[in-house]
């Protein structure tokens, strides 16, 4: 009994695995240090195995292989996927600055919990608005639209093709602009209603300087502040479905920037 080993999907496979890796291991949820290193890699892999016999049709075969080749291929692969990676996480970064901000704002930032999951102090809201951003997600069928956007990236950016790296750098932080808007945007309303509150209180402690402003300003921030983020939950519910929605658009514009 006899084995044919094919050398380009080899090189084909491992590619796609380590384009691919990146971008599991950054996924929402999978990023977690509760989720094992080796189950990352597992998914990735598997996604390249089931990928590369189609991108092996548009593939030149390989005769050899030699040190430079592999080292250029894996260096070109890692960083396809670090910026499919970034854009990935451009929506659920701006989610998390709008926490940080809305908690700063209420006057949570005082309470900050140990995650253990990242072993870093994070904000409540932005944990509270960052879980809220995967679920709506994952219910949209985001991870979907992602595993498309792989295999447009395997059809646009083959392995062993060049890439324009400067091109997709320069688009990144372009893009990256959209985090503070997007973050600037879905805090508004808290922001608006809080800044209110204060030039209020500004007022009456004026009118009245008997009041101390900090003792009964500081639970009607928070309660004011609470309420509205509740009552804002439809218009964050709004924001992060335009969001999660352009993904595909912002992962075909880096992908037709690389090209």
């Amino acid at each position: 009994m006899s084995f044919d080993l094919d050398i380009t999907y080899l090189v084909v496979a491992g590619a796609l695995t380590l384009r691919l890796a990146i971008v599991t291991a950054t996924l929402p949820l999978l990023d977690r240090a509760s989720v094992p290193l080796l189950w990352r890699l597992a998914v990735a892999a598997a996604l390249a195995g089931t990928l590369a016999p189609a991108i092996l049709a548009t593939t030149t075969p390989i005769t050899s292989i030699t040190w430079p080749l592999l080292v250029t291929e894996a260096l070109r692969s890692l960083l396809v996927g670090a910026l499919m990676a970034f854009t990935v996480n451009l929506a659920f970064t701006a989610v998390r600055y709008a926490g940080h901000i809305v908690g700063m704002q209420i006057g949570f930032a005082i309470v900050n919990s140990f995650d253990p999951q990242s072993g870093a102090q994070v904000s409540v809201i932005a944990q509270f608005y960052y879980l809220l951003a995967v679920l709506l997600f994952f219910a949209v069928d985001g991870h979907h639209a992602l595993i498309g956007a792989m295999y447009q990236s395997c059809v646009v950016l083959p392995p062993l093709s060049p890439i324009d790296a400067s091109a997709g750098a320069w688009l990144m932080l372009r893009e990256y602009s959209t985090v503070f808007s997007l973050g600037l945007r879905i805090a508004a309303p808290v922001v608006i209603v809080l800044l209110l509150i204060s030039a209020t209180m500004g007022v009456i402690v004026k009118t009245v300087p008997q009041i101390n402003v900090l003792v009964v300003g500081f639970p009607i921030k928070i309660a004011a502040g609470l309420a509205t983020l509740g009552l804002s939950m439809v218009f964050f519910r709004e924001i992060c479905l335009a969001a999660i929605g352009s993904l595909g658009d912002q992962l075909g514009r880096v992908l037709l920037a690389l090209h």
